[in-house]
């Protein structure tokens, strides 16, 4: 499975991560190594797409979106590490239905995080050190 996923990166010109349970999504990635080899590939200049929980993943740990997503029953790793690719967490829907309580939640419980809410027409551009939210007209 690693080599496989590891020749389609290699082949690929954009790896895309979906939405989904971030929790799922990270415990998968840690499980087959794929964290390991999603920061080799974009260290080598890939170009990423996340979005919802594949933006989730990004960020330094994923315990603040467990209101939003719940951790699976099976999850099996002894922390909430998120990959770790930036230093602010995505809030993705923020404000949009059927999430509008929850991110307001998420929100005020996590004021201490460097969150950064994003609803549904919006999206976050890295280039480098350099971040900026944009938004579909």
């Amino acid at each position: 499975a690693y080599s496989t996923i590891q020749s389609v990166f290699e082949e690929a010109d954009v790896i895309y991560f979906t939405g989904g349970n971030s929790f799922f999504l990270m415990d998968q990635l840690r499980k087959t190594g794929t964290d390991g080899l999603l920061k080799k590939e974009l260290a080598n200049g890939k170009l990423m797409i996340g979005e919802s929980a594949g933006a989730i993943i990004c960020a330094p740990s994923i315990q603040y979106i467990e209101q939003m997503d719940e951790k699976p029953e099976d999850y099996s790793q002894e922390d909430d590490a998120g990959i770790d690719l930036i230093d602010f967490y995505v809030l993705p829907h923020y404000l949009t239905a059927p999430f509008k309580k929850v991110t307001e939640k998420i929100m005020t419980e996590f004021s201490d995080l460097n969150l950064c809410p994003i609803n549904n027409r919006q999206g976050i551009v890295i280039d480098g050190e350099d971040s900026k939210v944009i938004c579909k007209d």
